[in-house]
């Protein structure tokens, strides 16, 4: 009997420290407090490169203050920007086609956000808190350091990469490349927008485009999350902070030359 009530009672405290694992954290990373680093000259001209990221459909979460970078540098001179998009949710309802008919919305929040509506679904025990979308934009770099969009990269709707010409990126804002989504689920590779259809829209300049932190990496999983912004190996994402922790080796080294770590407990 005693065994018996302490299974009983053992139980549902599991449940709810499994529930924690996955319900803990902010939904959107915090910037980082106190002053940055100077960035280089090429790092000083990526966040001080506007672009904005927007929907032609209205969809639950909030979209972060800070749009995070990383960028490497072709053979030819070009850069690969690729930026990270947080939201703070990913769910069905909003002014979308799911949500009018009402089930189907229903449906997914019942499985795929929040299992019976309450408890984390398989998006979080899968992908990690809040929602992440990547997005990659190459650029050419001419005299004195501007940078100019050539083309670029992000998912559409099924989670497949989209190629993004030059006219894509500045069909809604000639002087501002803009990324945007035409699906609940925020991902970013639409196209076809003009100027007027989308149904908000941020920008972001200098002071709110800044390097990836590895503990954002690492919190927010990005070696497994939005893939079109990876523009280094998914280990390098999570940089020397991830070295420290205890956890079992991610192939591969960081491009500080150490081996990244994935943790045993998912954050």
């Amino acid at each position: 009997m005693p065994v018996r009530n302490l299974l009983s009672r053992s139980l549902p405290i599991a449940a709810l420290a499994v529930l924690a694992s996955f319900t803990s954290g902010s939904a959107l990373p915090c910037p980082v407090a106190g002053e940055l680093a100077e960035p280089t000259e090429l790092g000083a001209a990526i966040e001080q490169q506007p672009i904005c990221v927007g929907s032609t459909v209205a969809s639950a979460g909030e979209l972060g203050d800070v749009l995070y970078y990383r960028s490497a540098v072709g053979e030819h001179g070009e850069v690969s920007v690729g930026y990270y998009a947080f939201f703070s949710e990913e769910r069905p309802w909003g002014n979308n086609w799911l949500t009018w008919t009402v089930l189907p919305a229903l449906a997914v929040d019942l499985v795929y956000t929040h299992a019976l509506l309450f408890a984390p679904g398989v998006q979080r025990a899968v992908y990690g808190k809040g929602d992440v979308e990547g997005f990659r934009i190459v650029y050419s770099v001419g005299e004195g350091g501007r940078l100019t969009a050539k083309h670029g990269a992000a998912d559409r709707g099924d989670h497949g990469e989209v190629q993004l010409e030059r006219s894509d990126l500045l069909s809604v804002d000639p002087e501002r490349p803009t990324v945007y989504s035409r699906w609940w689920s925020h991902q970013l590779g639409g196209r076809g927008a003009g100027p007027g259809d989308l149904v908000y829209h941020r920008c972001y300049g200098a002071g709110a485009i800044r390097p990836l932190p590895p503990d954002v990496a690492l919190d927010f999983r990005l070696d497994r999350r939005a893939a079109p912004a990876r523009v280094v190996p998914a280990a390098a994402l999570l940089g020397q902070l991830s070295a420290s922790r205890r956890g079992e080796p991610v192939d591969g080294g960081s491009d500080q030359g150490l081996v990244a770590r994935r943790p045993i407990v998912a954050l």
